[in-house]
């Protein structure tokens, strides 16, 4: 049930990220699915690990869903918000759409948290969107390489 639940909530994300059009060219937005994949698991595991302040669940059905969650939904709404990141609406939708999707992951129970969850959900998420924003300044930034 949460796998099928969570697999169509990252088909729906994945739909809506290439129906609409985007402002980075395709190498842009490989680049940038790539360092906010790598930085997803990074905060994840810093926090899982190294913090304990969430614990993802060690059965298998709980930790697909889990690593869908990380390693397709949360780069990929990312990716959206930060082809969109001039149009405040989107940006708040990206927010409360994420936002959503992490108190779902903590009512079905594949994250657990031992603080306050609706503010530190909040917090991470908004880490995230800053470091989406960021990286997306960064990727666009990179210097074209020239053949010698």
């Amino acid at each position: 049930m949460t796998v099928g639940l969570f697999v169509f909530i990252a088909w729906i994300v994945i739909s809506v990220y290439f129906y609409v059009p985007k402002q980075l060219s395709t190498k842009d937005n490989i680049l940038l699915f790539f360092f906010l994949t790598i930085i997803s698991m990074n905060i994840f595991t810093i926090l899982d690990l190294n913090l304990n302040l969430m614990q993802h669940s060690n059965k298998t059905d709980m930790f697909i869903s889990f690593w869908l969650h990380r390693n397709i939904i949360i780069p990929f709404s990312l990716m959206i918000f930060a082809n969109f990141i001039d149009k405040f609406f989107v940006t708040v939708l990206v927010f409360s759409i994420l936002y959503l999707i992490n108190l779902l992951a903590f009512w079905v129970g594949f994250i657990s948290c031992g603080s306050n969850l609706y503010l530190g959900s909040a917090i991470l998420l908004m880490v995230f969107m800053l470091l989406a924003f960021i990286t997306m300044k960064l990727v666009t930034k990179l210097p074209i390489g020239e053949s010698m």
